[in-house]
């Protein structure tokens, strides 16, 4: 697992995927821009009391909770960019790495974009469900990190999968090998907590489910 995750974080900066890794990236940062501007709109358009201490003490504590808010957001929103992608850099390193398969077959555009819209939906309603949690400390790290690598694992392995499987088999496989794809998906959550890294966590994570995938169906390939 250790290797694969080190293999997978040389891919994420390879060559072969420099251009989607650079297109990912600015189009999330255009997002979370647009999102903080939009935030902070809503947040100058409250109503003020009329009394200058209360209304500072508010105003440093709505913001104060805004960035708690947006913290747990801004994965989501990675994912949701990546998302995009993710079938593209799935086949370049299936190409790379594995030449000798049989290649995947990739999804339709517009199925990939539901795909990724139904997932960040999934990733900030269960983020914020949790996010009274978040507040306590150490607690909050390894809560963010058995959540969202469930999420995580399940998502990204699924994706992999069904590039080669029907979808009944794609999830018969997961849940065989439950153990093994939800310590890829924590791994994938770890990467996520290092600021500046989480940026690319979605391609860290793709690329990981492909060698995850790889091990776990060569041996029924024999079956």
């Amino acid at each position: 697992m250790l290797s694969d995750a080190l293999r997978a974080l040389r891919e994420t900066f390879s060559a072969p995927l420099r251009r989607v890794m650079w297109l990912s990236l600015g189009l999330t940062l255009v997002l979370l821009v647009l999102f903080g501007a939009g935030l902070q709109w809503a947040l100058a358009a409250l109503p003020e009391f009329g009394i200058g201490w209360i209304d500072t003490v508010l105003a440093y504590a709505v913001r104060f909770l805004a960035v708690i808010v947006l913290i747990p957001l801004v994965h989501p929103v990675v994912s949701l960019v990546a998302g995009l992608f993710l079938e593209n850099v799935a086949a370049r390193v299936e190409e790379t790495s594995y030449p000798s398969d049989p290649p995947g077959q990739d999804q339709p555009f517009w199925q990939s974009v539901a795909v990724a819209i139904r997932f960040t939906a999934v990733l900030i309603a269960v983020n914020l469900l949790v996010l009274p949690f978040y507040l306590i400390p150490i607690v909050n790290v390894f809560l963010f990190w058995a959540v969202n690598g469930y999420l995580l694992g399940r998502e990204y392995f699924e994706l992999v999968a069904l590039r080669h499987r029907a979808p009944k088999d794609a999830t018969a496989l997961r849940r065989r090998h439950r153990g093994r794809v939800l310590a890829a998906g924590v791994l994938v959550a770890l990467f996520a907590t290092v600021p500046v890294l989480n940026l690319f966590a979605p391609l860290f994570g793709a690329i990981l489910m492909v060698h995850t995938y790889k091990k776990l169906a060569a041996p029924e390939s024999f079956a």
